[in-house]
């Protein structure tokens, strides 16, 4: 399997001692997930694409945090220890890395999601009764909830394509009809970033509820 040997050879001797140097970090983004294999799979496809490199089928996750048949399970998905993303992230230093190189390819983009779950946290109980207004008035619409998903988007952004709104950011099949409440709000709460204001949410709310 393409995954054990990457944990083999090529994987930096000093690894454990790189990965805990940066453990305060890995810590609060375990804590901020509460553990959730859905969330880290996001991370890893992200720190993925960012480093050119393809995105990690299930079963290369898997292997990553050591999951198990008897895994602990929080809201209908697993849930891993803190020690088990550690290990997961051990196995992704290269040998050829050093601990400036992994700072920069994986660390960087762990602090960058610790930032966004931050601001979504703060601004989302804030944003929530716009965002279910929005989404009783569509009625959960998909077509609806797209466009005003399109009203955010930056200028050079705009050719987002429906189905990547359905399948990436929302999590369900690209050809969905409907989006569920609870589904929608954690699509947009987990895909935000800091230039996601409360006002600038609002105000596009309000403008597709007019």
């Amino acid at each position: 399997r393409m995954a054990s040997k990457d944990a083999g050879p090529n994987v930096h001797p000093e690894a454990q001692s790189i990965v805990e140097s940066f453990r305060d970090e890995f810590e609060e983004y375990h804590s901020l997930v509460e553990g959730r294999v859905v969330a880290i799979h996001d991370l890893f496809n992200a720190i993925a694409v960012q480093n050119g490199k393809p995105l990690l089928p299930p079963p290369a996750i898997a292997f990553l945090l050591d999951l198990r048949e008897d895994q602990a399970q929080k809201e209908g998905g697993p849930i891993v220890a803190s020690d088990q993303l550690l290990q997961a992230f051990t196995r992704m230093v290269p040998a050829k890395d050093n601990k400036e190189v992994f700072d920069e390819k994986v660390v960087s983009h762990v602090r960058d999601t610790i930032k966004r779950i931050k601001h979504a946290k703060k601004v989302m109980p804030e944003l929530k009764p716009d965002l279910t207004e929005l989404h009783a008035k569509c009625d959960g619409d998909s077509d609806k909830l797209f466009a005003w998903f399109k009203d955010l988007l930056p200028a050079d952004q705009e050719v987002f394509p429906k189905e990547a709104f359905l399948g990436m950011i929302m999590r369900v099949a690209p050809d969905s009809d409907k989006v569920e409440l609870e589904t929608f709000l954690s699509g947009i709460s987990t895909n935000m970033d800091e230039s996601d204001t409360v006002e600038k949410l609002r105000a596009c709310c309000q403008k597709h509820l007019a």
